[in-house]
């Protein structure tokens, strides 16, 4: 049963600088994050976001699902967790719960920190089922490092952080969990095939796998990403990293993602190819993309140019709206803009506020046609306002 309805938060605003209209989803005076830009937040129809927020203050407070129309109505409480969240993962200032959406919009497949249980809960009764447990393999201190889904073979992929870092694979049928000996990062689940695509590092023995960060900053070699079974095995090379931060592009094979500082571009890595450079700009930062691979999402920074939404098959972009987000290193100074899985519906996060609230940007087909067109950034420009 759905726990809580409540009234409308939503803000309604336009871009003054590009006239897009945004709407705020959240405004309680407590935080509200999206789920993660590597997949949708947004259900198939385009009509609901699901999020995450804290409803009462407190430095372990519990973090509960949500979901709310792209208009802002209808804010509805899907969880109520009792619990007071997980002092180690607190402490990581990770304590709200991963959660990733099944392609169709119905399930999320959740998991809180603190509790070795993986939920599914449906997204349109709120009733939640308990999956199975992987506590054999969650040692007292570990924290939830991220959790991926694959569509083909419905299983999940969560990776723990206990000190090493070490992925577990739990299969949604049977509640089976199996431990697998992985010699690079879980970096992505492909949404066509039952394979997974890892992220290896030459220099790094698998032993030392602390985190992703770690990880990435390790000098003295080369990064590389790679095609495998779910298992880890029948490794194919894909080709080199060369992402800031990046994702599959949508339901295709490819990869996609940000140039490392000095680079100011969008890479797209073919499999078996090398990096191809489809724009340049500002310093891109976090980018997602529509499930077609026809669109790609990102924020900026130094400078920060607000959202640019990028047509792949042109390589043109227009800055859709302004954040106006701190930027500070924490998840909540960070807009990671995510794409609906049509491209029409872009959601971010942004602490303007001076409280991390999420916000959805509404991309009228108008506004697609002048970034396929090459049309430039004016001031004010029509696109909400004349079709109001």
């Amino acid at each position: 049963m759905l726990r809580r309805p409540y009234a409308s938060e939503r803000i309604q605003r336009v871009d003054p600088e590009t006239g897009i209209k945004v709407v705020q989803l959240t405004s309680y005076p407590l935080p509200a994050v999206h789920l993660n830009y590597n997949w949708p937040s947004v259900s198939p129809d385009g009509r609901r976001v699901i999020l995450m927020s804290q409803r009462y203050a407190g430095r372990r407070a519990p973090w509960d699902l949500f979901r709310v129309d792209t208009d802002g109505l209808n804010l509805f409480q899907l969880t109520e967790r009792t619990d007071t969240g997980n002092p180690v993962a607190q402490a990581a200032k990770q304590n709200a719960p991963v959660c990733i959406m099944n392609p169709d919009g119905r399930t999320l497949y959740a998991v809180w920190h603190g509790d070795p249980h993986v939920y599914a809960v449906d997204v349109e009764t709120g009733n939640i089922e308990t999956l199975g447990s992987f506590s054999r393999f969650a040692p007292d201190g570990a924290v939830i490092q991220h959790m991926l889904y694959s569509p083909t073979s419905d299983r999940l992929f969560i990776v723990l952080r206990h000190p090493r870092i070490t992925t577990y694979r739990f299969d949604i049928a049977t509640g089976e969990v199996a431990e697998l000996d992985l010699d690079g990062l879980l970096w992505a689940c492909y949404a066509e095939k039952p394979r997974i695509v890892l992220m290896k590092q030459n220099a790094l023995p698998k032993e030392k796998l602390a985190d992703y960060v770690s990880f990435v900053r390790e000098t003295g070699g080369t990064r590389t990403f790679w095609d495998c079974n779910e298992d880890g095995g029948d490794a194919r090379l894909i080709g080199r990293d060369v992402f800031a931060h990046g994702t599959l592009l949508g339901r295709t094979e490819r990869l996609q993602g940000c140039g490392n500082p000095p680079e100011r571009c969008i890479w797209i890595l073919e499999p078996g190819g090398e990096p191809r450079r489809l724009c340049s700009g500002p310093y891109f930062w976090h980018s997602g993309a529509s499930f077609d691979g026809e669109w790609i999402i990102a924020d900026t920074n130094w400078p920060d140019r607000g959202l640019q939404l990028i047509h792949v098959g042109t390589g043109h972009f227009r800055t859709l709206c302004h954040p106006r987000a701190t930027l500070d290193h924490t998840p909540a100074g960070h807009p990671h803009p995510a794409l609906s899985q049509d491209g029409r519906v872009a959601v971010f996060g942004s602490d303007r506020t001076g409280v991390s609230q999420v916000y959805a940007a509404h991309i009228l087909d108008e506004f697609r046609q002048s970034v396929i067109a090459g049309e430039l950034d004016r001031p004010r420009d029509k696109w909400w306002i004349s079709k109001r």
